[in-house]
C-alpha cells in the first residue's frame, strides 16, 4: 500500500481531533485515537522534514 501524503495525514488529524472533542467519548476510544493521532503527526512531521531538506538542497544549489 502506498504511503499517504501530507494532506491525508492532516485530514486524519482533523478527524481524530473532532472525535476526541466529543464529550461523550469513552476513555479507551480517546486513548486509541490519541495514539493514532500521534502516529499521523509523526509521519506528517517526517514528510515536512523531507520537503524542508529538499528545499535546502535546491536553495544551496541556486547559490552556487
Amino acid at each position: 500500500m502506498p504511503e499517504k501524503d501530507l494532506e491525508a495525514y492532516l485530514e486524519d488529524l482533523k478527524q481524530i481531533s473532532q472525535k476526541i472533542s466529543d464529550e461523550n467519548i469513552k476513555l479507551a476510544e480517546a486513548v486509541s485515537l490519541y495514539k493514532k493521532g500521534m502516529t499521523a503527526a509523526d509521519k506528517a512531521s517526517k514528510i515536512l522534514e523531507k520537503y524542508e531538506n529538499e528545499l535546502e538542497i535546491v536553495h544551496d544549489e541556486s547559490e552556487e
